[in-house]
This record gives C-alpha cells, sequence and structure tokens, in this order.
C-alpha cells in the first residue's frame, strides 16, 4: 500500500505512542475511611490499624466486623471450570456463601494476619465453622450465624470445646455482656450452638472448602481499563442482572437493622443482594491512546476508522474485567465488505463467532474476555456496551465528614495524553430522631451529588465534604479512561 507522507506521520505517531500502553492496570480509588480491599494483605493491615485494636482478640473481632460487614450467607457460588471462586471473588463479584466459603474466606484473613485456622464441622445442625489459634489457646468466631463468646471473666473469646463443657458460656453471654454485638442476628438459636459444639468434629487445616478454594486462583480484583472505556459500579442491582443466579439474603434485614457494625451502612438499600455495574467501551480511532491497545492485522489507522490491506483485516479489544459479566452487546460500523465478530474467553486461543450484536451468551460469567472484528473495506467505529455483577459492600464508600479520596496505578504510569477520570454520586441522609432499628425509617435524603475529577498525573487526591448525620445513600462510582484531547473536545 501507498503510504502518504501524513498517512506515514500518524503511523510513525500511534507506534511511538504504542510503546508505552494505554491500558491503565490496577486503576484503583480507596478512601482514608475506608478498607482497601484489593488484597488480603491490605485488609488485614487496614482493618487492624483503623480499628484501633491492640490484643490478638480485638484484632479478631475487628476482622470478623469487616467482613460480617462485607459478606452474607447464601448459596455457594460456582463458576464454568476452568474458573473458581477464591477468597477475593467472593469478596468482590458475589458478596455472598454458605458457611463453608465464608468461614473459607475468615480463614484466609486470619492466615493473613499469621494464626493457625483448622476447619470444624457439626453433624448437629449441619455446620462448617472455623477456629483460629493465638495467645495459645483456640477461639471460635462464626461469621455465618454471627456470633463469637467472651469467657466468664471477659478476658479472652472461648472455643468450641469450652463452650460443649459449659453451655451458660452461650446462653449467658447476653445478659453478662460477653455476646457479639451483632449476636445470632439472622435468627439462629443459641441451643442450636450448643449443639452443635458438642457433636464437633475437627477436620483440620484443609485448602478449600467446597465450592471456595484456599486462595484465588487466576484471579484479580486489580481494575484494568483500556483507553476510551469506562466502569460504572452501582449500589443497587439491576431486575434479572445477575451473573449466576437471583441471590438476595433470605433473612432480609434482620442481619443489620439492629446491628451497630452493619446497620446504617446497610439500611438505604434493603435485604442484601448482588449489585450491577456497567461497563462501556468505545475507543476513538482518531486517537493514539486508544488505539494503542488495540491490535490490528492487515490493517491501518487513518483519518479515524482502520482500513484493511487485505479482504479480512482483523482488530482484537480486550475487554477483562475483575467482575463476572452479566449480559453484553456489540456494536461496530463498516464499509463497505462483511464485518464478523468472535469472543475468546482463553486469551485468544480459541475464538467462538457470534451472530448479531447479543454477546451475552459467550460473555456470562466470564471475566478474561477478548473480541475480535473481522472486516473488509473500513472499520468506522466499535462500541460495547455490558452489564456486570459485584459486590456494594466491597466498593470504597462516602462516609458524613471530610474524605480523602485517593487515586493511584498498580504500576504508576499513565501516558501523557491519557487522563483518568472518578465520579462519585451520592445523596445526604438525614436521620430526624434517635434510632433503635435501621430499616430506613426517620431517615431523609437530600438531592443527588455528583462529584467528578479528572486526574492527570497518579498518585493523587482529593476531598469530598458529605453532610448528613448518618452515612450517605451511596448511588455509583464511576471509572474512566479519557484520551486528553478527546475530553478537551
Amino acid at each position: 500500500m501507498r503510504c502518504t507522507i501524513g498517512a506515514c506521520i500518524w503511523l510513525t505517531l500511534i507506534v511511538s505512542a504504542g510503546l508505552l500502553s494505554a491500558e491503565v492496570r490496577g486503576f484503583k480509588v480507596t478512601t482514608d475511611k475506608t478498607i482497601d480491599a484489593s488484597s488480603l494483605e491490605s485488609i488485614v493491615a487496614q482493618v487492624i490499624e483503623r480499628s484501633g485494636a491492640k490484643t490478638n482478640d480485638e484484632k479478631a473481632i475487628a476482622l470478623f466486623n469487616w467482613l460480617h460487614q462485607t459478606i452474607f450467607h447464601a448459596a455457594n457460588p460456582t463458576e464454568p471450570r476452568p474458573q473458581t471462586v477464591g477468597p477475593l471473588k467472593i469478596i468482590h463479584a458475589y458478596g455472598w456463601g454458605l458457611c463453608g466459603s465464608q468461614h473459607t474466606v475468615l480463614k484466609a484473613l486470619y492466615e493473613t494476619a499469621g494464626w493457625k485456622c483448622r476447619y470444624v464441622g457439626w453433624s448437629d445442625p449441619p455446620h462448617t465453622t472455623i477456629e483460629v489459634f493465638y495467645d495459645g489457646r483456640w477461639h471460635y468466631f462464626d461469621v455465618f450465624l454471627k456470633c463469637y463468646f467472651w469467657s466468664k471473666d471477659k478476658t479472652y473469646i472461648v472455643s468450641q470445646e469450652e463452650i460443649a463443657a459449659d453451655p451458660s458460656l452461650v446462653f449467658d453471654a447476653v445478659k453478662e455482656g460477653r455476646a457479639a454485638p451483632q449476636h445470632l442476628c439472622c435468627g439462629d438459636t443459641e441451643q442450636a450452638v450448643v449443639s452443635g459444639c458438642r457433636s464437633r468434629q475437627v477436620v483440620g487445616d484443609v485448602k478449600g472448602w467446597g465450592s471456595c478454594t484456599w486462595r484465588d486462583q487466576n484471579y484479580s480484583p486489580f481494575l484494568s481499563l483500556p483507553s476510551g472505556a469506562s466502569l460504572r459500579l452501582d449500589w443497587r442491582g439491576e431486575p434479572d442482572a445477575f451473573a449466576w443466579k437471583a441471590i438476595v439474603h433470605t433473612c432480609g434485614i434482620k442481619d443489620f437493622v439492629r446491628d451497630p457494625v452493619l446497620g446504617s451502612l446497610a439500611e438505604h438499600y434493603g435485604p442484601r443482594g448482588y449489585s450491577s455495574g456497567t461497563f462501556t467501551y468505545a475507543p476513538n480511532f482518531a486517537e493514539p491512546a486508544d488505539l494503542a491497545d488495540i491490535t490490528f492485522t492487515n490493517a491501518v489507522a487513518r483519518d479515524g476508522q482502520l482500513i484493511a490491506q487485505t479482504d479480512k483485516a482483523s482488530a482484537i479489544f480486550k475487554v477483562s474485567l475483575p467482575y463476572p459479566y452479566v449480559r453484553g452487546e456489540v456494536h461496530v460500523v463498516h464499509e463497505p465488505g462483511p464485518a464478523h465478530l468472535f469472543v475468546s474467553n482463553d486469551a485468544g486461543k480459541t475464538w467462538k463467532p457470534v451472530i448479531g450484536s447479543d454477546i451475552t451468551a459467550a460473555i456470562r460469567q466470564r471475566y478474561d474476555v477478548w473480541l475480535k472484528v473481522e472486516f473488509a473495506g473500513m472499520l468506522r467505529s466499535f462500541r460495547m456496551h455490558a452489564l456486570v455483577q459485584h459486590n456494594r459492600y466491597a466498593l470504597p464508600y462516602l462516609l458524613p465528614g471530610k474524605n480523602i479520596v485517593e487515586v493511584s496505578l498498580a504500576d504508576g504510569q499513565l501516558r501523557p495524553d491519557q487522563v483518568l477520570v472518578v465520579t462519585y454520586a451520592y445523596q445526604e441522609a438525614f436521620a430526624t430522631q434517635p434510632r433503635q432499628r435501621f430499616d430506613g425509617k426517620g431517615v431523609t435524603y437530600g438531592p443527588v451529588k455528583t462529584v467528578t475529577r479528572v486526574i492527570e498525573s497518579v498518585p493523587s487526591s482529593f476531598v469530598i465534604e458529605v453532610g448528613g448525620n448518618t452515612p450517605p445513600k451511596m448511588l455509583f462510582l464511576e471509572r474512566s479512561v479519557r484520551a486528553k484531547a478527546s475530553l478537551a473536545r
């Protein structure tokens, strides 16, 4: 193909810009009031630091409280092979699990804190629990039933063996002030706890339980976005927008209605369940930053479009996320020849053709998605719009007062022709009277407030001042990557 001087200069700019990847990796937004849940290590370190915990009992309780706030009990999530579900995936993508899965996550946190753990199974009633070893003894924490028990002298958290030998450790815990603040808040009974401890069998330190692996395999909660993409995570769930099955906590709001740990953070949203997000990717073929992570073969970029050099050119778009896709569609504008769409879930090793624009069947409950468009003639535009599922309780929410928001990238690199855009939307909340129940009653909301910041270098921080006398109703957090020139237009 003959190259004009202008076209050659343009292609040279593309090649040069391509030396610095346009995809931003580990696009993280955190606040000084919430926990960075991007790793087990960051969770443990920040929970302990921000709780002010000093003793091992205090540290264990702080981690227990954080997990109770973050996930709830429901079915064990499963995924198609070779995908697996580990602790961080439960925290970020789902937000729920049965007793074995929930306690596998708690076990992972306690082990990350440096403590030895073991599974203990019950036969009456059937139940999977864990115990953690520190200060020379075993301690029983049940994040599924929401309970733990102090000793009679309130000096340490007791073990299941001690409960089996002295049931009054459980039966008298509430009246003696030795029970957890959220004590059995989903309706389980003290008798069931005693019976379970008496029927216990120590299983030991096995690596994972049921469908939950000991640690995450081939999964990272870090968000990477190509230039021209945005991800908006809502605090609400779209109807029928679930990746696996429709999950709503069957206990309704029992787990927070009287719970001082979770209550006011959760009451705005109703019973706990999945939350939705919107992913949009529409690269501008006239922007070098947007072109940098598109792999095109037998084609060149010119005048804001991809020009086929043969009758079978292709462009590959990588749209991998840490949240499972629910449904999606792709729209391309091309002429004059045909265009064909393919999807790969194994990094381009195999490709499946897609007829039409709906790609839901090919991407549902998948994370690592590549899309390929084969075309002749000109590819004028590409746009993907998809829904994802996530756990709102793992997001960096806002609280009344001053919130310092930190924005960072894993590799600390941002191209000079790119910007990051971060947007929070929320409503300030006002409790009109002292409350004994966190059920949304007696709460009024202000107008929707939207705060947007354009970030040109990382790390970066900004402040959001939130009014109200109770945690605000969070609406969404959106992260985008834009070519600087396109944002200016």
